[in-house]
């Protein structure tokens, strides 16, 4: 009975803590002419990272821009609070969806899927999808020589990502033998390429940008593995952040020079010739 007590308690001050962390709905935002718009986010370098305690990048600048949008057209003074970060993709996603006021940051691709179970605002970039290897690892030309030139890899995905769909393809059609783990983050995956020669991985061109700036001993294979994928951030389906954000994160806007400019400062002059 104590036990059941203590766990209650535990679960009762969870569920306070969780709802003090969520930020406040545009719809309080604009009856009180003030509140909060609060954010997590997964870590992606580029994009939204720590920087000397506080997150940086391009997403960070784009929540910026949004912030001045709402004070802008509807007089109402959006403060964005960053209220933590994840760093497990899926724990990232399943948070983000069963949190009624909480905005999630990162770079999620949009899929019919997820759309059953979460919101999205328009895409804020598009991302072409890589598939990586350790710098001394055979040039591979297509899908086809895949098997052959990479004979006794075996390959690692962001658990819970869209690259799962493409690893079960190259696996179905083109390399039934081909051995699949899941790792948390890019990042941790990245690191045991370093380590491990004999290890390939399907990431976001973002990761990649991010690991030629590291130095890192990866090389990106010319192998085309689909369309470039479309990333938004997410929200429940409880949230009304969607209408605002439509306003806001138009064409017109992410072909302006000021978007142009946080994409190239924090992405590289690079990146902006692969934007769709």
């Amino acid at each position: 009975m104590k036990t059941k007590l203590i766990l209650l308690l535990l679960l009762a001050g969870s569920n306070v803590f969780s709802q003090k962390s969520e930020g406040d709905s545009w719809a309080a935002v604009k009856s009180n002419g003030a509140g909060t718009l609060a954010v997590i986010y997964y870590e992606q370098a580029g994009l939204i990272k720590d920087e000397n305690g506080k997150p940086e990048g391009l997403c960070v600048e784009i929540l910026k821009d949004f912030a001045t949008f709402v004070e802008t057209k509807y007089q109402k003074k959006l403060t964005v609070k960053y209220i933590g970060k994840e760093p497990v993709f899926t724990n990232f996603l399943s948070t983000t969806q069963a949190s009624d006021n909480i905005l999630g940051v990162t770079n999620v691709t949009i899929t019919d899927d997820r759309k059953k179970i979460l919101k999205f605002t328009p895409p804020f970039i598009s991302n072409p999808v890589v598939l990586l290897t350790h710098k001394d690892a055979p040039a591979v030309a297509n899908l086809g020589e895949l098997s052959k030139k990479l004979n006794g890899y075996s390959a690692e995905i962001i658990g819970g990502s869209t690259h799962v769909k493409y690893i079960n393809k190259i696996k179905k059609e083109n390399w039934p033998a081909l051995s699949i783990a899941y790792g948390p983050s890019g990042l941790e995956i990245l690191k045991k390429i370093e380590t491990n020669p004999k290890l390939f991985t399907i990431l976001d061109f973002t990761e990649f940008v991010d690991a030629n700036r590291k130095r890192l001993p990866i090389k990106k294979q010319n192998i085309e593995l689909g369309e470039p994928e479309q990333l938004a951030f997410i929200m429940s389906k409880k949230s009304d952040w969607d209408v605002i954000w439509k306003e806001f994160l138009t064409d017109d806007y992410r072909k302006s020079p000021k978007y142009r400019k946080i994409v190239s400062d924090n992405l590289g002059m690079a990146f902006l010739s692969v934007l769709k």
